[in-house]
């Protein structure tokens, strides 16, 4: 009979299932699976049943072995209940001549869904339950990608469909972040594109260009849509045509693709229909086309061997050059701005809501929204979720290096480094840096950040007992070995949907989304930064390779900009304290004028009025310094006195006596140089106290008797 064991083994060596059928346990062979396997009521999910295959024509019984093996050691259960059934239909299907492809491998998901169908409709008259299609759709997922790449004697980029954990051949960062999400080139319709996008993305995987998380998630995204607006024309090898119209071509393309509707590419995707498109994703969609055609472009020998002449040969490089110059420019301006800030307002209502999830999901908790609404809301089960997010608040960590991180993750510090925190209890907490190789992967953590990490370990191994975890936050199913992380869909999902029922608004009433956790890094560095950590500290705290990218996350908050100048002492000359407060509006117009800030103090010159003494501010009233500026102050002092002396002295020579006293040029600086001797001295005497230009003295009390030299402008002579 067809499927028995003794037709299950290698013939001709031309078909690789029989090389891994061969390679498999004796008693997965089949083909009856479930005797002699050790522990097998914990593989199968349906406790002692066994898989049986017989009667099957050759090479499925093999190919099925194989998948059913490859999922007990992708630590997910054996789909005993689908295998049986698709061998059920498979049977069926044979002894009454209805047609079905030769192997598994030929045979898709919509076309076993297809016989189940028939088989349903002929032997009991209705279609199938929603758990069968379910179940049966189940071997043809995971089970026979790995099946497909293990029998492919190509390139692995050479799949239709691309999932590391189907297929060990694609190459994986260290802790990358979408090792468990797949994608598909089958999307693109169009094969010459689909071939060259395979190609073109492959490669620059391998050779460390692009990584995983970009193709899966962006340029595999960007090149769907491209397929998609070439589906609109006639003739879709017009966008291969002359290069002279490519700039034009790709103009139309900004003008669909800046359209929200036409970027969808998933159900889940409706969310954002109305949203209008940042140009920066536009930008990403045009440059993915454009270096796609530079690319072979610039390997035509190679698109020749893999590609085939026709219709690559046509690009050129001013092709991809007609592309690129659709890529706009988009300014980057350091306004004042809090757009990705989350203020105290919305911080103190997240800890409050935060138990909700991680309540069952038969336990209701009453809470205020943040609307001012009260409710009462069921749990959402997830306690991982929860102490996600708190780590990312407290630490400004990305969701990946948080999601990702080894489940032992914290490490003593030296003496030396806890002499240093005075008594507090410190750790090394080590993150999964997932975006910069050369980057640090570790920083210091209090106890707070501690308790909680220590909480997510022992919740671990109650929960998966006699397993040895991989990481501080695992997958809760189908992860019988524990090496699988928590998904980052599940946690995106679980945020979003915490959001709509707890409603955080921060304190303009704007509404916080919580699955937009990158906002707690911006957060945590602007916090940092405002506290005064140098740029170097701030950069090794983020785990960034340059402080300009650590600039970046710092936001630039009007209400800091304000308390940080009105927080600074102010001096005069005449040593009294300059007092400002938020109503203070010539301090506040300070802020929004470049032209009031001096490299020495500021000019508390009212808004409306303009200065017309150029630059002699040490001898102007409304000059305002304080002791940050004490080292351009004393470096102005040494430089003024050796002007006045350079210069006396050249006069000397040149006429032959000395410079009078009366000169008005000699006047000037020897006002300014009182002027900055007074300033230092304050400063270093009464560091609280303040000075302002050029000798004015305390605001008079009482009317004061006006002596007017009316000789003093005259310049005597000897």
């Amino acid at each position: 009979m067809a499927g028995e064991r003794h037709h299950l083994h290698a013939v001709g060596g031309e078909d690789p299932i029989w090389r891994l059928w061969s390679e498999l346990p004796e008693p997965w062979k089949g083909p009856v699976i479930g005797d002699g396997i050790e522990d097998w009521d914990k593989i199968t999910e349906n406790d002692d049943r066994k898989i049986d295959l017989t009667g099957l024509p050759d090479p499925i019984p093999a190919e099925l072995a194989w998948m059913s093996h490859w999922q007990a050691l992708d630590r997910t259960r054996s789909a005993v209940l689908g295998t049986n059934q698709l061998a059920n239909i498979l049977r069926r299907a044979g002894s009454e001549n209805h047609p079905f492809p030769p192997s598994i491998r030929a045979m898709d998901g919509e076309t076993a869904v297809a016989l189940q169908r028939w088989f349903y409709a002929t032997r009991w008259g209705r279609l199938p339950p929603h758990g069968s299609v379910a179940r049966l759709r189940v071997i043809f997922h995971f089970s026979r990608l790995a099946l497909l790449a293990r029998c492919s004697d190509g390139p692995w980029w050479s799949l239709d469909e691309w999932h590391p954990r189907c297929d060990p051949r694609i190459p994986l960062s260290e802790h990358e972040p979408q090792a468990h999400y797949g994608c598909s080139p089958s999307r693109i319709s169009h094969p010459w594109l689909r071939e060259a996008a395979k190609w073109c993305l492959g490669t620059q995987m391998e050779a460390g260009i692009l990584r995983w998380s970009t193709v899966s998630q962006e340029r595999m995204r960007c090149l769907v849509r491209f397929d998609r607006w070439l589906s609109t024309f006639a003739d879709p090898l017009d966008v291969l045509g002359d290069p002279a119209h490519a700039v034009q071509l790709a103009a139309a393309f900004r003008r669909w693709d800046s359209d929200p509707a036409n970027r969808l590419t998933r159900q889940s995707e409706r969310r954002f229909a109305h949203k209008p498109v940042h140009p920066r994703q536009i930008n990403d969609d045009l440059r993915a086309v454009a270096e796609l055609f530079a690319f072979v472009a610039a390997n035509p020998a190679e698109a020749r061997q893999v590609l085939g002449v026709e219709p690559w040969s046509r690009v050129t490089d001013a092709h991809a050059a007609g592309w690129f110059r659709q890529v706009s420019r988009i300014p980057h301006q350091r306004d004042l701005n809090d757009e990705h800030y989350v203020d105290d307002h919305a911080l103190a209502q997240i800890p409050a809501a935060l138990p909700l999830l991680g309540l069952g999901r038969d336990e209701q908790m009453a809470l205020t929204r943040g609307d001012g609404h009260q409710i009462s809301a069921r749990g959402f089960d997830d306690p991982q979720a929860m102490r996600m997010i708190l780590l990312q608040i407290l630490t400004g960590r990305r969701a990946s290096e948080i999601r990702t991180c080894l489940f032992d993750c914290l490490s003593p510090v030296p003496n030396k480094t806890v002499d240093a925190a005075e008594g507090e209890e410190v750790a090394r907490f080590h993150y999964a840096q997932s975006k910069i190789d050369i980057a640090p992967d570790n920083i210091l953590v209090d106890r707070e950040v501690v308790a909680i990490i220590e909480e997510q370990q022992q919740w671990i191994r109650e929960r998966f007992p006699g397993i040895t975890p991989r990481n501080l936050f695992m997958q809760r199913t189908g992860n019988r070995q524990g090496d699988k992380p928590y998904p980052s869909g599940t946690y995106n999902w679980m945020l979003r949907e915490f959001s709509k029922t707890v409603k955080i608004t921060d304190s303009k009433g704007k509404p916080v989304g919580l699955s937009h956790t990158h906002r707690f890094r911006h957060t945590q560095l602007t916090r940092l930064a405002e506290l005064g950590l140098p740029v170097h500290v701030l950069m090794r705290y983020a785990g960034h390779a340059t402080p300009s990218m650590s600039m970046h996350y710092v936001a630039a908050r009007q209400e800091h900009a304000e308390q940080a100048f009105l927080a600074t002492a102010k001096l005069r000359a005449d040593g009294t304290h300059v007092t400002f407060s938020r109503d203070d509006h010539d301090s506040m117009h300070l802020l929004n004028r470049a032209d009031r800030f001096l490299p020495h103090g500021w000019c508390m010159l009212p808004p409306l009025q303009t200065c017309d003494k150029g630059n002699v501010c040490l001898t102007c009233s409304v000059f305002v310094t304080d002791a940050s500026h004490q080292p351009a102050l004393e470096r102005q002092l040494a430089e003024t006195e050796a002007l006045i002396n350079r210069t006396t002295t050249a006069f000397q020579e040149q006429h032959g006596r000395p410079m009078p006293e009366d000169n008005i040029w000699l006047l000037q600086r020897r006002a300014e140089h009182a002027a900055l001797t007074k300033l230092l001295a304050t400063i270093r005497t009464k560091p609280g106290q303040a000075v302002q230009g050029a000798g004015c003295g305390a605001a008079p009390t009482v009317p004061v008797a006006l002596t007017l030299d009316l000789d003093r402008h005259r310049r005597t002579r000897p």
